[in-house]
């Protein structure tokens, strides 16, 4: 018999009863990446971090609806960062084929509903693209959804003052603010750059809301968007708060449109 705090992670169930829900739950599969995070943090973050939300949103879904947590896949689309090291990173063509897989097993086996829930920007382009080709490429009977995690909760994100600084940015105020709150023990303040050596961090792209990639672009920054200086616990926790809200009632409002 499964205790309430673990009745909604898919792992803690048998086959027998996940073959019972699978017509009416949802599935909520976390996307992280393991790559580097600068010099003051861990290649963990965006695991971390996506993990951490979606286990808190998917407790918090569950009391209104049925919502199954999927195990965070750790590794993914990371090519831009395996020139300043410690970086797992799979090609975008096998992340492709890895997230399509996993859909289609599920599918077979009578799950309907599915929601990506991203936490690296660069898995964002193959997710768009399983999410597209499923259902009018592979003809799969099955609700998908992709979004990470900073567009769901947009608004929580405007309320930040980090200066200048892009917002989420990469290893900069807003990701080591989330990881003083989650996991402190792995940040290394004594570590973080203030941005007055050589090494600029990335800059911000020349033309706004282009796609653009500029080759060695990353090589000839410090691998990061800002520094970290205006990051605290109090800010991290604050924004995890609110972002938790917003993705729970995202999950909650996937799953009564597939109804």
């Amino acid at each position: 018999m499964l205790s309430a705090s673990h009745a909604w992670r898919f792992n803690s169930h048998t086959r027998d009863e996940l073959n019972s829900v699978a017509e009416s739950a949802t599935l909520v599969l976390p996307l992280g990446s393991t790559e580097q995070h600068g010099h003051h943090l861990p290649v963990s973050v965006d695991a971390t971090v996506v993990t951490h939300l979606a286990e808190a949103a998917v407790e918090l879904a569950s009391s209104q609806i049925p919502v199954l947590l999927l195990p965070t896949i750790p590794f993914g689309f990371a090519q831009h960062h395996l020139p300043f090291g410690g970086t797992v990173s799979l090609r975008s063509e096998t992340y492709v084929n890895v997230l399509t897989d996993i859909v289609v097993g599920l599918a077979s086996q009578g799950f309907r509903r599915l929601i990506f829930l991203n936490g690296h920007g660069g898995n964002e382009s193959p997710m768009h693209l399983v999410v597209d080709s499923i259902a009018s490429q592979n003809k799969i009977d099955i609700h998908l959804a992709g979004a990470s995690y900073w567009k769901i909760a947009q608004e929580s994100l405007l309320k930040l003052d980090f200066g200048d600084a892009s917002v989420p940015g990469h290893a900069g105020h807003f990701e080591t603010s989330l990881m003083l709150a989650i996991a402190p023990d792995l940040v290394e303040l004594q570590s973080r750059p203030d941005d007055l050596g050589k090494k600029q961090p990335l800059g911000k792209a020349d033309i706004p809301l282009a796609h653009i990639r500029r080759p060695g672009l990353w090589e000839t920054s410090d691998g990061r968007t800002d520094d970290s200086q205006l990051a605290s616990a109090q800010t991290g926790a604050r924004t995890l708060s609110d972002m938790t809200q917003v993705i729970s009632q995202f999950i909650i409002d996937f799953h009564r449109s597939s109804l």
